[in-house]
């Protein structure tokens, strides 16, 4: 069977467009889809010279993107006269000869002319302004068709969108950057806050300096480990900073008693996890379950903890964390009414505590742990590091978690 000229025609131009459409969609460098896509259109028609401008809004003129078979055109660019090219009819093929008396053309007659340019086509994409290509003329030295103008018009329309969706990418893309760097900033500000805080609160304990600052270093390694994200990971980080903050409302003298409390004075010591919760509930964290990690950091799996008295099963994973930090800090930090205990001893103290006091499961986290950084004769725990000089929060750091205390 037999295929008549105009329909092999039509199956050539229709398997252009096509690979036109894959090479202005394809994952290659904007360049080089704009090299491609010209190629394709020249080969089409059989023209050994063109090239694409893309209009520059900033400079109100068109730079040469790539062009095909003339030289020295890498830098050109193309004068933007709106009262003319804006009354061209839209992604469709314009003679020269029909333009050659507008300003455009006589501003643009040098470029025009080292193409030898016999036709231009207005790009347009969401009736906005893109471009425009320059045709040299044909080998054939061949009027267009009505039919290879149309598909000229679908060629010119793609290319069109896919200027307008890069440059869309683009702006995205910067607009991101700039977002994310201002985001940065703010979140080092708003983690230099918390950490003030925590400095405050742990000044009012002349033995617990940097307990806060440890306590979410040690929460984090062990969320880390049991490989929570990186997000969830930061908030079990803020609220170990933020989990005594309630101690700021007790007195000091309180706080630093090295007698036997009484139990007026305990139940005073044993309300700064509510206190602590009401204070962080008010403001606006970005994590929602902090608050409630820090009011439950003293209950107990057995329920015989406080504020609430909780059983294990009503105790989120965050509580637990927090809690077995606090207490392993605690242990192994000198107090008033004792000396601090090896990593060693904290460990057989936790243990005989199991499924009592700590979690079980938890615990076995903290313990491989601690004795990974023996074995490797590093600090007791891996944490975060918190210079003078960083802004960015230190959970961005690549783990270990590491902190200078």
């Amino acid at each position: 069977m037999n295929t008549r000229p105009d329909m092999k025609l039509l199956l050539f131009n229709l398997s252009a467009l096509v690979d036109l459409g894959q090479a202005v969609t394809s994952a290659k460098e904007y360049a080089d889809r704009m090299k491609t896509a010209l190629y394709v259109i020249t080969g089409m028609f059989s023209i050994p010279r063109a090239a694409l401008f893309v209009y520059d809004a900033e400079r109100h003129d068109l730079a040469c993107v790539t062009s095909k078979g003339v030289s020295a055109l890498t830098d050109a660019r193309l004068s933007h006269d709106a009262s003319d090219l804006e009354g061209m009819p839209h992604n469709e093929p314009v003679t020269v000869r029909s333009i050659r008396d507008t300003g455009w053309f006589k501003q643009n007659a040098e470029i025009l002319g080292r193409i030898d340019a016999t036709v231009i086509v207005p790009l347009y994409a969401r009736e906005e302004f893109i471009g425009t290509i320059v045709l040299g003329p044909r080998l054939s030295s061949s009027r267009f068709l009505r039919t290879e103008r149309d598909v000229l018009q679908v060629a010119s329309h793609q290319i069109a969108t896919a200027i307008s969706n890069a440059r869309l990418f683009a702006q995205h893309a910067e607009q991101s950057a700039e977002n994310r760097r201002l985001y940065e900033n703010m979140r080092g500000i708003y983690h230099d806050t918390i950490r003030a805080f925590s400095t405050a609160i742990d000044a009012k304990d002349q033995y617990t300096k940097h307990h806060s600052f440890r306590v979410g270093n040690y929460a984090a390694a062990i969320a880390h480990e049991l490989q929570w994200p990186n997000n969830e990971v930061e908030a079990i980080y803020v609220a170990g900073l933020l989990h005594d903050i309630g101690k700021l409302s007790l007195d000091v003298d309180l706080i630093n008693k090295e007698d036997p409390l009484t139990p007026q004075e305990w139940e005073k010591i044993k309300r700064h996890a509510e206190v602590s919760y009401h204070i962080v509930a008010k403001i606006r964290l970005p994590w929602r379950e902090v608050p409630t990690y820090i009011r439950h950091h003293h209950e107990r799996p057995d329920g015989n903890g406080y504020p609430d008295a909780l059983p294990g099963r009503d105790l989120s994973e965050g509580a637990k964390i927090l809690a077995l930090a606090d207490s392993y800090d605690a242990m192994t930090t000198d107090r008033p009414y004792r000396v601090r205990l090896s990593p060693s001893q904290a460990i057989e103290e936790i243990r005989r505590c199991g499924g009592t006091q700590f979690d079980a499961r938890i615990s076995s986290v903290l313990f491989r742990l601690i004795e990974r950084d023996q074995a490797e004769k590093t600090p007791p725990l891996p944490v975060v590091r918190h210079t003078a000089s960083e802004t960015a929060m230190p959970l961005a750091m690549d783990p270990p978690w590491r902190i200078d205390a």
